[in-house]
């Protein structure tokens, strides 16, 4: 874990090998089976979480319907920051796709050895800066982007959720129907 995690990290910024140790060292293993969750709507969320190993899918539960926010593929650093920031129970559900093997560490304490430590709140500050992007990037395909051009540009840019990841939750996730899928699919191919 700790090699992979090294990588990840470095991708957003160089951490000295002693800073990357006391980093790394608060980091406790979680595993989560297939179709287990990590969280679900309702707890308070304090962790923050890298997945290692495995596939997880968030989720939003309304009037019944889940409706897919995100897949979370290893390696990757992921929490609710309405609930740990709020305090609030959080309204995401985190559920495991595959068996993964993920570590938490407690938000508080993160953040305090980040704000010791310039070069990993640099990390930070990147990493955030890069998921905010994504973010926006999916609102503004939501406005512009027709379900068809959504589902292409899922297929060229993250080619492991179309392979990995049910038909069901690829719908969810493009805004769409699983039927208006199949055709999407059909037209395409």
């Amino acid at each position: 874990m700790r090699e992979a995690l090294k990588a990840f990290t470095t991708q957003f910024a160089p951490l000295s090998d002693e800073d990357f140790n006391r980093y790394a060292d608060l980091f406790r293993l979680v595993n989560v089976r297939r179709l287990d969750h990590l969280f679900r709507e309702g707890d308070n969320v304090n962790k923050l979480y890298y997945v290692n190993t495995g596939v997880l899918r968030g989720y939003y539960l309304k009037e019944g319907v889940e409706h897919t926010c995100n897949f979370f593929f290893s390696p990757y650093m992921m929490t609710d920051l309405f609930s740990v920031r709020d305090n609030v129970p959080t309204l995401m559900n985190v559920q495991a796709i595959k068996d993964s093997e993920c570590y938490e560490v407690d938000f508080a304490e993160i953040e305090e050895l980040a704000f010791q430590n310039p070069d990993l709140l640099k990390v930070f500050f990147k990493m955030y800066e890069h998921l905010f992007r994504l973010s926006i990037k999916r609102q503004i395909s939501f406005i512009y982007d027709t379900p068809t051009e959504r589902y292409a540009n899922l297929f060229k840019e993250r080619p492991n959720v179309i392979a990995e990841i049910p038909q069901h939750y690829i719908a969810s996730f493009l805004g769409i129907q699983p039927e208006t899928l199949s055709r999407i699919r059909k037209r395409i191919f």
